[in-house]
């Protein structure tokens, strides 16, 4: 016999199946390479996908992954000139067992590279300012995004061809000015 006037079982299946046609279809369209579908509706698919941390960056990926080791740092002017470092997290700070529910820090740092997500890379700039905590006399200030770029030695090499003592090389990837606090903290 058929279940017949039950509305929110009905409503609930409805309302799975709607958010599952949505994120299906975001996640599609954030996929597909360059092409007028894409272009069209990435923009509102990004106001789903990058704060939820599920776009993809396929250079990480074989056959051709990313050659180098990045790390994500910040560096803070204040209006007096004064300079406020900020290192990123990284996957290696951690045992492998703190590093399992971290496993996105690389990813993260990874994907801001692309000019596509200078929105997270501003982001991430507020959220600098909001783990460093400055007082509101020493705004406006100046938010340097930047990575720290250093040659990886290819895998299983008995004889390194990269000196592991060779240094870093800043990658500036983005600069923001905030004005106060207000725009910072919530």
């Amino acid at each position: 016999m058929a279940r017949t006037g039950n509305w929110s079982w009905t409503l609930r299946r409805l309302a799975i199946s709607a958010f599952l046609l949505f994120h299906l279809s975001a996640t599609t369209i954030w996929l597909l390479p360059r092409c007028p579908i894409r272009l069209r509706f990435a923009p509102l698919a990004s106001y789903y996908i990058l704060p939820l941390g599920l776009w993809q960056f396929w250079a990480m990926f074989a056959p051709d992954p990313v050659r180098d080791t990045i790390t994500l740092e910040a560096e803070v002017i204040d209006r007096d000139g004064l300079r406020y470092g900020f290192a990123f997290p990284r996957l290696a700070d951690y045992t492998w067992w703190q590093g399992i529910p971290r496993f996105r820090y690389s990813k993260y740092a990874a994907n801001l590279v692309c000019d596509e997500f200078a929105l997270p890379r501003e982001y991430a700039a507020r959220h600098v300012l909001r783990r460093l905590n400055l007082p509101a006399s020493v705004f406006p200030v100046a938010v340097h995004l930047f990575y720290q770029v250093r040659p990886t030695p290819p895998p299983d090499s008995p004889n390194p061809t990269v000196d592991p003592m060779t240094p870093t090389r800043p990658f500036v990837i983005g600069t923001y000015r905030i004005e106060s606090p207000s725009e910072v903290r919530p």
